[in-house]
């Protein structure tokens, strides 16, 4: 039995020009591409693992900005940040735990500030509903129920009607 075997590519020794025009195609294409403004030295991410493990207690990063947010917005503010609609710059501390505002995070969460900002929202929410119920209001469903029903309503009113007119003519 025969056994093929794959003929070798030829060696082609590449001149010193064509060295030369590869290292600037790779300059080049170093130039040209994006750089990489997403990538996070230590971000919300990294914080809330951080203080996972160390309260022992799951935090979201989605708590955790909210929070800052917060914080950004005082009077004298802890963090800063331009709370504004659209601003989805990431957080980034290059200094990692070292950094003052990092430091001033990690104190407002295990002084309990993020489960107050929780209480609150949720308590702000139930006062919401307390006064729509206080006020009469209905939910949409009710009320799209309650339309349908006066329509059916009306609808019968003027089918009777029509029959009153055949009976009549």
């Amino acid at each position: 039995m025969a056994t093929r075997t794959k003929a070798k590519a030829p060696v082609v020794e590449e001149t010193e020009d064509e060295l030369e025009l590869d290292e600037l195609d790779e300059d080049v294409a170093e130039e040209e591409a994006p750089a990489k403004a997403n990538e996070v030295t230590f971000g919300v991410r990294n914080l809330a693992e951080y203080l996972t493990k160390k309260l022992g207690k799951e935090i979201k990063p989605k708590d955790l900005r909210t929070l800052i947010r917060k914080m950004a917005r005082e009077e004298t503010p802890r963090v800063e940040r331009e709370v504004v609609a659209g601003n989805r710059s990431r957080y980034d501390w290059p200094d990692g735990l070292k950094d003052p505002e990092v430091k001033a995070i990690i104190n407002a969460v295990t002084k309990g500030e993020l489960e107050a900002g929780k209480k609150e929202a949720l308590d702000a929410l139930k006062a919401r509903k307390a006064e729509q119920k206080a006020a009469g209001e209905t939910k949409p469903k009710a009320k799209a129920k309650a339309k349908a029903e006066a329509v059916e309503e009306i609808e019968e009113e003027f089918d009777e009607d029509l029959l009153e007119d055949d009976d009549e003519g």
